[in-house]
């Protein structure tokens, strides 16, 4: 009897199969692909495997048999996966050539919708002897994908400033095998020496052809008056999402200007601008010429540029009052773990002006910059409940002002701080401690970039997915929406899953 009943499972048709295993979770399809050889050959079937995230580091003491696990998930889901995001430890040259292994894999792949490499650095280190080759490499197997792919609508490239200075190696063939799908460009880049580097050639004619674009980050550099035009064309499709990462300021370049951006707005009414000031050394001054009224800027980032100026936020503050969500500002504190830059400069604080002109401001994060205690109080006064996120660490708060008026020591000015905001803010509020500041921050010897390449990289997401599809890690298998996870915590746990695939 129990033989006749393993005989109907194992002559159930596929589709009916396939039927079941997308009502289980992942663990549970797992264990139900034990059943028998027809359900196992099963497990892998296009429909069920929509999302898969490559986890490469092979330094983190996590992960077991990462390459392998890797490979493995490669080799089966490849072909056919619809959205791939590789996270990849790019300062670990292993890492990187297990990157474009699964790079050559995807070149073979119809059904790519979606391609995110989301390094750990925005360097890629290679092996000391074929560098040169292996960008090259990369190249090819980018190019191969997006000629191969039938719909590409989104691709990032994790802001590597390799291959993002041959970027229009990319977009020439994404103008001509991928222009009716493309929805989401991410080209811009983080510079290794910011106040020196080479400007390439963009033909921002290629852009004329991606009619559905409506997510794209570029560098300042390449951002004129003709490229805000093409998108403002009628037959393009409205952007709603535009992200400038500004490293530096070239005046033979001409600025934006406030009737190109003032189109761009007619057209795109919802459009939301972010700005990353990044590594900015030139004169304050410049920064202003890359604001504008007309400008909806929406998220204003600055990290470890001495270009930047506080008093530019009270500038940003009256141009773009009806469309500031966010501000956040980072930078390097001193070798007592003490802020270099300060907004304690007498008259107005541009901060509390920002907070009363920007009704939409919900999230402000300071850190490396002296900040007043009484000017937090009075930015959660004023921005109240709607001010979802307030951070700022415990060191960057300067209380000697609120001493003064209150008449209290610095603890009791500290402690009547916190009150007043948690208070203002309709929720219980607290400085961050120095733990949960980024090494960057704390130790000037990190590579800067591990402060803010996870927070810009969350631009870049892709979000025209469903909530249920699936990811698959090389170390760990989950769902979007949280229902079921499995990790190889052991050796002996990644025998059995190979086991439960492979046995007869």
């Amino acid at each position: 009897m129990a033989g006749e009943s393993s005989g109907l499972w194992n002559n159930l048709p596929s589709i009916i199969i396939v039927e079941i295993f997308s009502f289980l979770s992942l663990r549970d399809r797992l264990n139900a692909s034990s059943v028998c050889k027809a359900w196992r050959n099963n497990l892998f079937h296009p429909k069920l495997w929509r999302k898969v995230v490559f986890q490469l580091n092979s330094c983190d003491n996590k992960t077991v048999n990462q390459s392998n696990g890797a490979r493995f998930l490669a080799k089966h889901c490849g072909r056919f996966v619809r959205e791939v995001i590789i996270e990849v430890n790019s300062s670990n040259p292993r890492d990187v050539q297990l990157c474009k292994e699964v790079l050559k894999v995807l070149t073979y792949n119809n059904n790519l919708r979606a391609l995110s490499i989301k390094p750990l650095s925005s360097r890629l280190e290679w092996t000391d002897y074929n560098d040169t080759l292996s960008l090259d490499q990369y190249v090819e197997f980018l190019i191969r994908i997006i000629k191969r792919a039938h719909c590409l609508e989104h691709l990032s490239l994790g802001c590597i400033e390799e291959l993002l200075d041959l970027s229009e190696h990319f977009l020439a063939p994404l103008s001509k095998y991928q222009a009716k799908c493309l929805r989401s460009l991410h080209l811009s880049s983080v510079k290794e020496v910011p106040g020196n580097y080479f400007i390439n050639d963009l033909k921002t004619s290629l852009f004329r052809t991606f009619l559905q674009l409506e997510r794209l980050s570029i560098d300042y550099d390449y951002l004129n008056d003709h490229l805000l035009d093409v998108f403002s064309q009628s037959q393009h499709r409205p952007l709603t999402h535009l992200i400038i990462h500004v490293h530096s300021f070239d005046y033979r370049f001409p600025r934006v200007s406030d009737a190109a951006w003032k189109r761009l707005t007619l057209h795109s009414p919802n459009l939301e601008v972010t700005i990353n000031l990044l590594h900015f050394h030139n004169l304050a001054e410049n920064v202003r010429h890359v604001l504008s009224g007309e400008m909806p800027l929406a998220h204003f980032r600055v990290y470890f540029s001495s270009g930047f100026d506080v008093d530019i936020l009270t500038r940003i503050a009256f141009l773009n009052d009806n469309s500031l969500r966010s501000l956040v500002l980072v930078d390097e504190l001193d070798d007592d773990l003490l802020p270099a830059a300060t907004f304690l400069r007498g008259g107005v604080d541009p901060l509390v002006m920002l907070a009363w002109r920007c009704k939409k401001l919900t999230y402000v994060k300071i850190i490396g910059y002296e900040v007043g205690a009484d000017s937090l109080i009075a930015v959660s006064r004023l921005r109240g409940e709607q001010l979802k996120d307030l951070k700022i660490p415990a060191c960057c708060i300067s209380s000697t002002q609120l001493e003064e008026s209150e008449q209290l020591t610095q603890q009791g000015a500290l402690e009547h701080m916190q009150n007043e905001v948690s208070y203002g803010l309709g929720q219980y509020w607290q400085p961050m401690t120095l733990n949960e500041l980024p090494l960057a921050v704390r130790n000037v010897n990190m590579d800067a970039d591990g402060a803010y390449l996870d927070e810009i990289l969350r631009d870049q997401m892709w979000l025209f997915l469903a909530i249920d599809e699936p990811y698959f890690g090389a170390d760990r298998v989950y769902f979007s929406t949280g229902i079921a996870e499995l990790k190889w915590s052991s050796k002996g746990d990644q025998d059995l899953y190979r086991e439960k695939l492979y046995c007869p």
